[in-house]
């Protein structure tokens, strides 16, 4: 269940290729220290928590310059997500339930931050889409962060699809509205149309990516549920991403020739 905050859409978050947003590395935190603490004497039982020192010693063991939780607030990405896959295997060692509850958790915190990553069936974190195509996202950032209003629409639609969290034509909407915003801003056009013709005008873009430009427009206005009712038919989780990945292709292309 989404509460009011997200479902209205007043929250925007996105942690990409090679990145550990702060919300997602906060969480991870939370989720830990939630599972890590002391264990009172149970017998021959299973342990209720990790214990704090195993941990520490398990990460020491692959990180050694850096406390677990500093490596959380502070390390490069890979030493997070390494500190992440040592506290998953731990939990092998405590009870059932509290063991099922930390990984279910962990999930969340990369879904809710809205990351290209999240965890596999194996307990180990992997890429959701190609190394490529979230690549090609991330070197976006640059180019549309000028105008924040578009550029955060963007981002939690690439955050939504990756996390599952929209439906796949509102998605696509989301994308086309902040392509079309950022057109629009950098040409002066008062539509779509309009702002593709000015930047051929200006030699921006040529006629073949013109017509690219023009059948993405077209896409985004014909399938069903996207922008219009449509006449084709409501676009698939693939369909999403084959759009993200060519619309992203022209904007790259576009902000190489301003």
């Amino acid at each position: 269940m989404a509460y009011f905050s997200r479902r209205n859409e007043y929250i925007v978050e996105y942690s990409g290729h090679e990145e550990v947003s702060n919300a997602l590395r906060e969480r991870l935190i939370g989720v830990m220290n939630r599972y890590i603490d002391r264990n009172v004497s149970l017998g021959a039982g299973p342990a209720w928590f990790i214990e704090p020192s195993d941990f520490e010693h398990a990460t020491k063991q692959e990180i050694s310059e850096g406390y677990p939780f500093l490596v959380i607030k502070d390390g490069e990405f890979h030493k997070v997500f390494t500190v992440v896959e040592i506290f998953l295997d731990l939990l092998n060692d405590i009870i059932a339930k509290n063991r099922e509850d930390a990984i279910v958790e962990i999930k969340k915190a990369f879904k809710l931050s809205g990351s290209v990553y999240g965890i596999n069936g194996s307990n180990r974190i992997e890429l959701l889409i190609s190394n490529d195509s979230a690549e090609k996202i991330q070197s976006i950032k640059n180019i549309i962060s000028p105008f924040p209003e578009f550029c955060d629409r963007f981002f939690q639609a690439v955050g939504n699809l990756v996390g599952r969290k929209s439906k796949p034509e509102d998605i696509v909407k989301d994308i086309f509205v902040s392509a079309e915003g950022y057109l629009k801003a950098i040409s002066g056009g008062s539509r779509f149309g309009d702002s593709i013709k000015e930047l051929e005008k200006k030699s921006k873009i040529n006629n073949e990516q013109k017509k690219v430009l023009e059948a993405l427009n077209q896409f985004a206005s014909d399938t069903s549920g996207t922008r219009h009712a449509g006449n084709s038919a409501t676009p698939t989780e693939k369909d999403t991403l084959w759009f993200l990945d060519t619309l992203v292709a022209q904007l790259r292309m576009i902000d190489r020739n301003k």
